[in-house]
């Protein structure tokens, strides 16, 4: 599906819509970056392995979390045996020592953050971490680059992830964080 921007309604450079496959732009942007990764933050009901027909493989997104020591943030709904690919993933991402896993039943948003050294970017969308959402779901999401007046909003974001969320009442502690930069 193409879709135009409208040249009356432009974007600050720090916004960018993306309506076709958000969450997989994030993961390839992620995955691509040449930047050093300090944080990286996945908010999202349900995760999936991301196995078939997805650019980017979760054992991919596990292997760079490792390789590079990056911390990492998860919270998700507890995983029930109807979302197999769920269990799955969860159970890949508690195997690494870099990553902590909150449970939150009451979690419906999605939010991706990718927080570098000198910038960053998040991804605000409607789109789950699974390959459904991926190839069959109808899904937009916006991407804030930290930069110029994209810095406050990029900070908001990381600020109700790490802090708010993984703090709310009903964000349950299911694994820590084992090992630090």
């Amino acid at each position: 599906m193409a879709y135009s921007v409208n040249i009356e309604t432009r974007l600050p450079s720090y916004l960018e819509i993306v309506p076709d496959k958000p969450v997989e732009r994030f993961l390839r942007m992620f995955i691509l970056s040449s930047k050093m990764v300090e944080e990286l933050v996945i908010i999202s009901p349900i995760i999936g392995m991301l196995r078939g027909g997805v650019s980017v493989s979760m054992n991919r997104v596990i292997e760079r979390i490792n390789r590079e020591h990056i911390k990492t943030y998860v919270i998700t709904n507890e995983p029930s045996p109807d979302h197999s690919s769920h269990v799955q993933a969860m159970t890949a991402l508690s195997q690494s020592n870099f990553i902590e896993i909150r449970y939150n039943e009451s979690l419906h948003a999605k939010v991706y953050i990718c927080r570098t050294r000198d910038g960053g970017f998040a991804l605000l969308s409607s789109g789950n971490l699974t390959e459904t959402s991926i190839q069959r779901r109808i899904e937009i999401g916006m991407i804030i680059f930290r930069r110029g007046n994209g810095i406050p909003l990029f900070q908001e974001l990381s600020k109700w992830g790490l802090e708010r969320l993984r703090t709310v009442r009903g964000s349950k502690l299911i694994k820590r964080m084992t090992t630090r930069r």
